[in-house]
């Protein structure tokens, strides 16, 4: 059982960038259960000289995802919650459909997980039986904020070519019967 976070890579050369929030900034995190509290649709919009590469996963203002990488999550979290955001660049009359990612978040810490003395996380262990079935999650600690995903789910989206988003993988710990 591996698992890996995923990331937006902020050196993707030439990417959009929203008129009104820094895709780099600081990121506001929702969860599954504040699904019905948000709007259906949103539109977006990138600045005029924004760039024209568009990552399949966006960190910040909130998690977005593009399209196929939807369809993969889909394919192996058959609960999850999303938000269509439409992203617009008027100028060059582009349209992109992304979704905002709202996952389910659960304690998946092993006891093996080290903190330093001022409680950040010095090595992050997962325990395999908290997680379970789940393919695709966040952690139920602000201190580590980054979506996690199975190897099927990394491998899935790897084959279909997505770009804009670096992997890390996370330490597993042994399963206990």
């Amino acid at each position: 059982m591996r698992f890996f976070t995923i990331e937006q890579d902020k050196s993707l050369q030439d990417q959009i960038r929203f008129r009104d929030f820094d895709i780099c900034g600081p990121r506001h995190i929702f969860y599954k259960e504040d699904g019905e509290n948000l709007q259906e649709s949103t539109m977006m919009y990138l600045e005029k000289d924004s760039g024209e590469a568009a990552p399949d996963f966006i960190q910040s203002p909130v998690y977005l995802v593009s399209d196929k990488v939807k369809k993969v999550f889909d394919v192996y979290e058959d609960d999850m919650v999303f938000k269509t955001v439409t992203i617009t660049h008027k100028e060059r009359k582009t349209i992109w459909i992304y979704h905002h990612l709202l996952l389910e978040r659960f304690d998946a810490f092993s006891e093996e997980t080290e903190f330093y003395t001022n409680g950040s996380i010095k090595r992050l262990v997962l325990d395999p039986v908290k997680i379970g079935e789940h393919k695709v999650f966040l952690l139920n600690d602000k201190r580590f904020p980054n979506p996690l995903i199975s190897l099927e789910v990394a491998e899935s989206l790897m084959r279909r070519n997505v770009m804009g988003i670096v992997w890390k993988e996370v330490e597993v710990g042994p399963w206990q019967n």
